[in-house]
């Protein structure tokens, strides 16, 4: 119980610094600001992960570089799949609209391969109650976040 109130009490000193302040603006570059923001919510992420998952310190060190380039291969996979992102679809034509499609549908099947084989990965590390939890968890962290950028969304336009 000490552990979760610990955890969540670090979870709310990291959240609460994703909003920069006039003068860090100032200070820094969008793409700095950015950067800093994205470090900041994947050490959230690693802690929350890190206690839901329940890692040893043994398990912990050769869990994380094997997530780490996970997601960056996951993150890749992710980018690609934005095909119809910027281009305008009523100045594409048909052809180019099926080949982006095909390419979309390319890419998802890629995911489908990538989680196969990080899931055998992922296995040689942790059990597979771990590994159903990290899914979980990886859902319930989004979600949270999601909510708490709503929340400062709706009490900033206020």
């Amino acid at each position: 119980m000490n552990k979760i109130f610990v955890f969540y009490l670090l979870l709310l000193c990291c959240l609460p610094g994703l909003d920069l302040k006039a003068q860090n603006r100032r200070e820094h570059s969008p793409e700095q600001a950015r950067q800093e923001r994205l470090q900041k919510i994947q050490n959230a992420k690693i802690a929350y992960l890190t206690e839901r998952l329940k890692l040893e310190p043994e398990q912990a060190q050769l869990f994380w570089p094997v997530y780490n380039q996970y997601e960056k291969e996951k993150n890749e996979l992710r980018h690609q799949s934005r095909v119809f992102r910027d281009e305008n679809l009523e100045t594409m034509s048909e052809e180019e609209i099926r080949a982006g499609l095909n390419k979309r549908l390319e890419i998802k099947q890629r995911e489908v391969s990538l989680e196969k084989q990080y899931m055998s990965s992922f296995l040689k590390v942790i059990n597979s109650r771990q590994l159903a939890i990290l899914y979980r968890s990886e859902r319930e962290f989004t979600q949270m976040l999601l909510k708490k950028f709503d929340t400062k969304r709706t009490q900033g336009a206020q």
